[in-house]
């Protein structure tokens, strides 16, 4: 039972991890004005959606999402839509890729790019912010990638190790 309960500590974790990152680490900390988006929690769902059940990671990545909106955003409902969607994404990549840690690297920055310029459109266009392409480009993307990459890197192997062995254990329950 309770090693039933380690997923969604886990996952709860990174998800209250991201909002003191971000109280910790202001823009400008490296001396430049980045914008650094901390997506742990995307990247767990997207490491869940290439070593995991599929389902199970869409149906965590969906209230996960939810709460995320309730908490942090101005526009609920776009990360309730974009969590899944890059956990399907990577899902269906990592069926047609030889699944390593390189290629979910890469699948992970693909779709942190995909939910990244996502939300870049939904701000333009519903709240009116202004920041052209380029600018979100180098300012935001950019280090926002480096900084989810690097946390990828760090906990790709421990996670999906767990993941595996978590998966081992239900398919033999």
């Amino acid at each position: 039972m309770m090693k039933r309960l380690i997923l969604p500590f886990l996952l709860m974790f990174c998800f209250y991890c991201e909002s003191i990152f971000v109280d910790f680490l202001p823009t400008g900390s490296f001396g430049r004005d980045w914008i650094l988006v901390p997506h742990f929690l995307l990247v767990l769902f997207i490491i869940m959606g290439i070593s995991y059940f599929r389902n199970r990671a869409l149906m965590y990545a969906a209230i996960f999402g939810l709460l995320f909106d309730i908490f942090f955003t101005e526009i609920v409902g776009i990360y309730l839509v974009l969590f899944p969607i890059a956990v399907y994404v990577s899902a269906k990549l990592a069926k047609f890729l030889f699944s390593n840690i390189l290629t979910a690297l890469i699948i992970s920055i693909i779709c942190i790019s995909l939910v990244e310029t996502i939300v870049y459109g939904m701000n333009t266009l519903v709240l009116r912010k202004n920041m052209d392409l380029n600018e979100f480009a180098m300012i935001r993307l950019v280090p926002t990638l480096i900084l989810n990459a690097v946390f990828f890197i760090i906990i790709y192997v421990p996670f999906n190790r767990f993941l595996l062995n978590r998966k081992k254990e239900e398919l033999n329950e």
